[in-house]
């Protein structure tokens, strides 16, 4: 039996919550923990390490440039975005991903699954210039022209995590343009100049 990922729910509504937590729990991967109503709960009264923790970006103090460190006990946690209001491409950047208020169970399973392998990944990276997994996916679909929505929906990611892994490949490559990263893609063998 596979152990279950432990979850936190930072989320003011409880209506939502609750909803939230019921759908995490039930193709039994996840297991909720805690559920707090506001961050500062979170803070004074937090106990054990999530591998995930599901965040309604309201609660977070917007001029904070600390709110990853607040939130983080261990270095691998997942922070997911609870999203249903409108908030700006600039906000959600800081999430592994994001939960909408019409994703079904099996969306919000897919993305925590996927939130933990980026998590992971961001760990790897930090400690590399080399791609890790992930980004060789995203590279070598770039390179076969996909846009970015296209890639997001083939790995289950949201819009903003292909646009950051794009970002992190350009940096530890040097590379900016499409061209130079297919040229990349294809003489380390990520690509077979056949694909095109």
């Amino acid at each position: 039996m596979s152990t279950k990922h432990k979850v936190t729910i930072i989320e003011p509504s409880e209506i939502v919550s609750a909803g939230l937590k019921q759908l995490v729990e039930y193709g039994g991967n996840f297991h909720v923990v805690k559920i707090f109503k506001s961050i500062q709960d979170y803070s004074e009264n937090q106990n054990g390490n999530p591998d995930i923790i599901l965040i309604n970006p309201s609660v977070m103090n917007i001029g904070d440039t600390n709110e990853r460190n607040i939130l983080t006990t261990k270095d691998n946690v997942s922070i997911v975005a609870i999203c249903y209001l409108a908030y700006n491409e600039e906000t959600l950047r800081n999430y592994d991903g994001c939960i909408g208020m019409f994703c079904t169970q099996e969306q919000i399973e897919k993305k925590l699954q996927s939130a933990l392998k980026t998590s992971s990944d961001k760990e790897q990276d930090d400690n590399s210039n080399e791609l890790s997994a992930r980004e060789c996916e995203i590279l070598t679909a770039v390179a076969k022209g996909k846009t970015n929505k296209e890639i997001a929906d083939e790995f289950n990611l949201s819009i903003h995590t292909v646009i950051s892994h794009r970002k992190n490949i350009s940096h530890k490559l040097g590379i900016n343009s499409i061209a130079g990263l297919t040229i990349y893609a294809v003489m380390n063998k990520l690509l077979d100049v056949e694909d095109f």
